[in-house]
């Protein structure tokens, strides 16, 4: 009777020790160890470089000058031109006709020329606006047009007929053709200011 209950202990003993065995393995066993990684922390922060950085410099503006524009030939006389006008029309309380000028050398005028008219008695009753500045060389082999317009009339009826004519200095350039205008066609008078005569530049015509 007592070795079946010395062997019924040992058999019971044995679970429990071989508990005890494999925790004892475990706590001798050695704690493994984590590597430290080679990049930096993640709550470190980048240093700024100190190198400077080449920035590239604007460039300078270049002022180019714009051409002078200066005549080549010597000035006209009024002695060098000749001219004539075209047709009289009507439109909008305007009178328009236009002159075509030519020289016998090749010289220079003014590219937007100084109109006047005058009645039958050689008396001066209007004379044009400048609107604008330069000259142009004028060449005998061609031929150079103006766009001539006359409005506002409020003064007595002049003699008739009327003659344009072309200012160059203290001289003057009797432009050929009829009168300009016709009698009984004068401009209407559109309010003060006096009457408008206004000549657009030479250009060159077309041959």
């Amino acid at each position: 009777m007592a070795d079946h209950r010395g062997n019924a202990r040992s058999r019971a003993a044995a679970p429990v020790l071989a508990v005890m065995l494999a925790l004892g393995l475990v706590a001798c066993a050695p704690t493994p160890t984590v590597a430290p990684t080679s990049g930096p922390s993640a709550g470190a922060t980048a240093e700024p470089s100190l190198v400077p950085t080449a920035s590239a410099a604007p460039p300078s503006a270049v002022v180019t000058p714009e051409p002078t524009s200066i005549s080549a030939a010597p000035a006209c006389t009024a002695a060098d031109l000749k001219a004539s006008h075209d047709l009289v029309e009507g439109a909008a309380g305007s009178r328009l006709t236009t002159v075509v000028l030519v020289a016998a050398t090749a010289c220079s005028v003014d590219l937007y020329p100084a109109m006047g008219i005058r009645d039958a008695n050689g008396s001066d009753l209007v004379g044009s606006t400048t609107t604008g500045s330069g000259r142009i060389d004028l060449n005998p082999d061609a031929s150079y047009s103006s766009a001539i317009r006359f409005a506002n009339w409020c003064n007595p009826e002049p003699a008739f007929p009327l003659s344009l004519v072309i200012r160059i200095g203290a001289d003057e350039v009797g432009v050929t053709g009829s009168s300009f205008p016709d009698q009984g066609d004068l401009p209407p008078c559109n309010g003060g200011g006096g009457p408008v005569l206004e000549a657009g530049p030479w250009e060159a015509v077309a041959p």
